[in-house]
């Protein structure tokens, strides 16, 4: 799905490699937009920087490894 939309023109897309359980996709992407917007602004160059940081936070409640690890940035 996520090089689906690379090919349709997205320039910035975050997919996974496996599915994810529901409460780890919300805490990675309510993490994520809080990085993503934090300026008021959404800037797809810093997409790849706010999904780092929001897996990192994943890591600060103790999520494991496989559930972390399956999250990527194509653009």
């Amino acid at each position: 799905l996520a090089a689906g939309l690379q090919f349709m023109g997205v320039k910035s897309v975050i997919g996974t490699l496996w599915s994810v359980l529901d409460n780890v996709a919300q805490d990675l992407v309510s993490a994520f937009y809080k990085e993503f917007c934090k300026d008021g602004t959404m800037d797809c160059t810093m997409a790849a920087r706010a999904l780092h940081k929001a897996v990192a936070s994943l890591l600060e409640d103790k999520v494991r490894l496989e559930a972390r690890a399956m999250f990527i940035h194509i653009g």
